[in-house]
């Protein structure tokens, strides 16, 4: 109790409000341990509601729903993006409205993005990007087309100098703001992942971070926008976690485990599925990016549509040599020994041309009885896998991206291995619950019936004899066409020392055996790596106004975070004493709970979908669904709005 009551006392001697601070500070007395927190502290509890602008209130033309706010660099300018195709650019010290912008695009205005003091762009539901001229706004500098459906984010990278924009496409897209074109900029699309929902960078551009309808992270590590087209060519996150989440080698998917090495210096792939508790993630919908690139923040929708989250996960690189608890895996034996080789009577080896073998019937499945809600939920997840990527494409100016190598795959053999990867976690999924509802015995092998049922392991009576038993002419071929695999677990990622797939030809590396000696069979490696635990901090959030997309944002600083709560904002905090993240996470040994420290409900008419922190005062703004923007600024008096 003494400690707190001393907590309490400094905090108050060194408040913002309390001239004590500033005494001791003209007399030049060192500022003791804790007193920034003591400042940030006071001016965030003190934030109260100032003023506000909405259309009726100055005869102005509609807006719609403000759907993103941004400050310019130097907090000059306030640009808000609405619903009703228009941008208004206010001066947000005096909260007036500058310049009104109308018919900036054909549909709803969704991000606006500041390149630099002058420069900005926006993006629209008319699948177009914007770049505007603060000096002369009565006709946009360009607008860039590429993308096939909403435009939702829009990112800069200052290392690379190009413009990262991303949408409902699944598409992200880089755009060269300083090579102009005929008839466009130049731009390549340098990934592509089903479900896509959010794109960011790190404020120096070295992590690129993604979020999926799927309730999953996805960060690359040492970006370089350069070579992520060629890195990434092919690579599915949707159909890895699938893997990942049903323990069942998927090859076409596990070709790409090299993405996850931690000795990789580019564009090294690292995907976060931690959430708190009680929270089955499943539409991860608003990401930001913590000021110092530390960790980041994200929105996200239950399954059940019931409950929505805001989650902090850490984001920064780990050395090669850690190495933290393995969330999707049980404790794990270490890797087995390589296989050794029967020794054959060495003969002169045939070169074989092996038979085309059509792609094999798909098994029978027997349904089972769910609820309607779950049965949806695994057809949008089966959508998403068996939708097919399409190749990347560049500007008209660019020329065609560099291709990497074609992998030796025939189109049956990756459909049988997506059948195959939907088949598996849709039966996974139905034993489960079967489990749940004590359909099954606590000894029911759920792995040999998933195997069975899926057709990927056959049942014993089916099971080919062993290649001893075969005649020895036979023995190769009998090799190729035996599937077999053996998991292993270890510390980050299950292995598995296969055969060549029944489903096709699934190459192991860069080079393709074009013959199969006579009695030699061919073993191939692979690794499902496991995800580590990500999370730090958690809140639930009020579910109200489902289908909305509700932006957060960080502050200045990074130790606070604004949520939209309703029809008004929560301020939320790592601690109470508002501590910066890597004070507070030192002691930290599991997930904590973010602190509420201020809030200010029923401001606005209508949902909060809105928020923004300007970088350079203390204040912050917030807009909602019916096209009021209110600002909020520390007072240490009672609220003048």
């Amino acid at each position: 109790m003494g400690t707190k009551c001393w907590n309490d006392s400094f905090m108050a001697r060194y408040s913002a409000f309390n001239p004590y601070r500033l005494i001791q500070r003209e007399c030049g007395f060192p500022k003791p341990v804790g007193s920034d927190d003591a400042v940030a502290r006071s001016l965030y509890c003190g934030m109260k509601p100032i003023a506000s602008w909405d259309c009726d209130q100055y005869n102005a033309l509609p807006t719609g729903g403000v759907f993103n706010l941004e400050f310019s660099p130097e907090g000059s300018l306030l640009v808000a993006a609405c619903e009703k195709k228009s941008i208004q650019i206010f001066d947000p010290l005096t909260h007036q409205r500058i310049y009104s912008v109308n018919g900036a695009h054909l549909d709803c205005v969704n991000c606006v993005k500041f390149l630099d003091g002058r420069m900005f762009a926006t993006c629209s539901d008319d699948t177009t990007i914007a770049l505007w001229d603060v000096r002369h706004l009565k006709k946009k500098i360009r607008s860039l087309l590429g993308h096939s459906n909403w435009v939702k984010n829009i990112e800069f990278s200052v290392k690379d100098k190009l413009l990262v924009t991303s949408g409902l496409d699944g598409s992200i897209y880089t755009w060269d703001i300083n090579s102009y074109t005929e008839f466009n900029l130049v731009y390549q699309r340098v990934f592509h992942a089903s479900g896509l929902m959010r794109c960011r960078l790190s404020p120096d551009a070295k992590q690129m971070v993604m979020c999926t309808t799927g309730g999953l992270l996805v960060i690359i590590h040492d970006l370089n926008l350069s070579m992520l087209a060629q890195d990434l060519h092919g690579f599915k996150p949707n159909l890895y976690r699938l893997m990942q989440m049903s323990r069942q080698l998927i090859p076409i998917a596990a070709m790409y485990d090299h993405l996850f090495d931690v000795k990789r210096t580019e564009n090294r792939v690292e995907f976060v599925s931690d959430f708190p508790d009680g929270n089955d993630a499943e539409v991860v919908s608003a990401l930001q990016i913590h000021p110092q690139g530390w960790s980041a923040l994200s929105r996200n929708i239950s399954h059940d549509d019931r409950s929505e989250w805001s989650c902090i996960h850490d984001i920064q690189p780990h050395a090669p040599t850690s190495d933290k608890s393995v969330r999707d895996s049980s404790p794990p034996p270490p890797p087995p020994p390589p296989a050794t080789r029967r020794p054959v009577p060495r003969r002169t080896p045939r070169r074989r041309t092996r038979p085309y073998r059509s792609p094999r019937p798909m098994a029978s499945v027997t349904p089972v009885p769910t609820g309607d809600r779950s049965r949806e939920r695994r057809e949008r997840e089966e959508e998403r896998v068996t939708e097919r990527e399409p190749d990347p494409e560049a500007g008209p100016s660019s020329g065609e991206a560099a291709q990497p190598p074609r992998l030796g795959l025939g189109l049956s053999s990756i459909q049988n291995d997506v059948w195959e990867a939907s088949i598996t976690i849709k039966q996974h999924r139905l034993l489960q619950e079967m489990y749940s509802r004590g359909q099954v015995g606590r000894n029911f092998n759920m792995q040999r019936i998933l195997g069975v049922n899926t057709g990927i392991t056959p049942p014993a009576a089916l099971r080919p004899r062993p290649l001893s038993l075969y005649p020895r002419p036979a023995r190769a071929e009998a090799a190729r066409l035996l599937p077999s695999p053996q998991p292993a677990l270890s510390n980050d990622a299950i292995y598995y020392r296969t055969l060549p797939s029944t489903s096709g030809q699934t190459p192991s590396s860069a080079r393709e055996r074009d013959s199969v000696s006579e009695g030699e069979d061919e073993t191939r490696h692979y690794r499902i790596h496991q995800n580590k635990d990500r999370l730090l901090y958690h809140i639930e959030e009020t579910n109200e106004g489902k289908g909305f997309i509700k932006e957060l944002c960080y502050s200045a600083d990074g130790r606070l975070v604004c949520s939209p709560f309703g029809r008004g904002m929560r301020l939320l905090a790592l601690n109470d004493s508002c501590s910066e993240l890597s004070h507070c996470v030192q002691d930290q040994t599991s997930p904590a709970q973010m602190v509420e420290i201020g809030q200010s409900l029923g401001i606005h008419q209508d949902l909060v979908v809105s928020s923004k922190f300007s970088p350079r005062h203390h204040l912050l703004v917030t807009g909602c669904l019916d096209g009021k923007i209110v600002w909020y600024e520390p007072h240490s008096g009672e609220a003048l709005y």
